[in-house]
């Protein structure tokens, strides 16, 4: 009988979601066993936590973490539907956005850790120039709003939401209304006002991210072997993404 090449799944009917464990007790260079000792258990605890047989709750997460010097929320970590809701979301980056405050969409395999709190179907901007650079604006893609005089009440003074333009551009500006009927400027600091546009939608800003550690990629996850060779960091991040 051939030697089974894959690791072991999880035994049980319906298991929890993965998550990230092993990943990262292999970068620390750490066997269960190791693991287990420092957390009070057995490595056999550490092997039903990696593969699925017991639930990882919030706070077995975090003790693990202070072991492996990685934070809890990447411990949850994994690509499944099911993920963990205290873990890093994975959020896929759509595009950047350019001088002028006008959004560019870009195809991109890339991926930034998202905070928990994030709703599914989040995607990411990369903020390229100004005081927020380097920052990821955060929104749903699938999440479309007609413009409505809700929308400009609920703007206030500030840039909540993205707007698409019936001419097929889109921008992060902040919205004013113009005395022509379904007409609107665009307004920005520092950068002249766009007049009279007509807006086919806008989608509303949820918040910014700052991509604070690397995500392991699905390849990375998956891999039988692991690599102890280098010690998972936050400064691996530019070079990961």
């Amino acid at each position: 009988m051939s030697p089974v090449s894959q690791k072991e799944r999880s035994r049980l009917v319906t298991p929890p979601p993965p998550n990230s464990i092993r990943f990262f007790r292999i970068r620390a260079g750490l066997t269960r066993q190791e693991v287990g000792r420092k957390l009070g258990v057995s490595g056999e605890t550490v092997r039903k936590l990696e593969q699925c047989d017991t639930w990882l709750d919030a706070n077995r997460a975090v003790e693990i973490g202070r072991i492996l010097r990685v934070p809890h929320e990447l411990l949850g970590f994994s690509y499944a539907s099911d993920a963990y809701a205290w873990a890093t979301k994975a959020v896929p980056v759509v595009g950047e956005i350019t001088a002028n405050d006008e959004v560019k969409f870009v195809e991109t395999d890339r991926r930034i850790a998202g905070g928990a709190h994030l709703p599914q179907g989040c995607v990411a901007l990369h903020i390229k120039i100004g005081k927020m650079r380097g920052l990821y604006l955060i929104y749903q893609q699938a999440e479309q709003l007609q413009m409505s005089r809700e929308v400009l009440s609920r703007q206030g003074n500030q840039v909540h939401f993205l707007v698409h333009l019936v001419n097929g551009t889109t921008w992060w500006r902040h919205i004013v209304p113009s005395p022509a009927t379904d007409l609107y400027h665009l307004h920005s600091q520092h950068l002249d006002m766009i007049n009279d546009v007509r807006i086919a939608w806008v989608s509303e800003i949820l918040g910014f991210e700052l991509p604070r550690y690397p995500l392991p990629t699905p390849a990375q996850l998956d891999d039988e072997n692991g690599s102890p060779s280098k010690p998972w960091t936050p400064m691996d991040d530019d070079a990961s993404q």
